[in-house]
């Protein structure tokens, strides 16, 4: 299906770079961030399912792949999130004024850079402190989490035309 773009994906193993270069090639050719996503998420499996059928590739580097894109992938979408919340709301700051951070924390196989081509990926996200935004709508810090949370969700796991990204996991046992 996207045979005309699998050369915007430099031949050899997949790391974090590879996948954000290749995302940003696909952007400059239109696409959207959900489409780009979810583009390089078929064709870095197809990527991996070469090296590891034709080429005898090690586990590691089939899982590490995967890993990479899951990281590439949510730090794209997180950023996508944050950008939107941002101008909407404002970023939310502590009592001091200090941008409140966040992270998303793999479990599972994503945390023990063990993901295969059918993984699903398991989160807990995480902020410092509460706090408030600062922008034209001003909300809390737990309500500005939950809508970057949301739309990572969205840009993430939800299954379009293109396909999706990762199946995400916010139930965990």
């Amino acid at each position: 299906r996207y045979a005309a773009e699998l050369a915007l994906l430099p031949p050899g193993a997949i790391d974090v770079a590879a996948v954000v270069a290749l995302v940003q090639k696909l952007r400059d050719g239109g696409r959207e961030l959900p489409s780009a996503l979810r583009v390089a998420r078929q064709l870095c499996v197809e990527r991996l399912a070469c090296l590891d059928i034709e080429q005898a590739a090690p586990l590691e580097l089939v899982t590490g792949g995967m890993t990479a894109l899951a990281e590439a992938t949510l730090d794209l979408a997180l950023a996508q999130a944050q950008a939107e919340a941002d101008a909407r709301h404002g970023a939310p700051r502590d009592a001091q004024g200090r941008r409140i951070e966040f992270w998303i924390v793999g479990m599972g196989k994503l945390g023990a850079r063990e993901l295969n081509v059918s993984s699903d990926i398991d989160l807990i996200y995480v902020y410092e402190e509460d706090g408030q935004t600062t922008g034209p709508e001003p909300i809390s810090a737990h309500e500005y989490f939950a809508k970057v949370v949301r739309r990572i969700h969205t840009l993430i796991g939800d299954t379009t035309d293109d396909g999706f990204v990762f199946r995400v996991d916010l139930m965990l046992r």
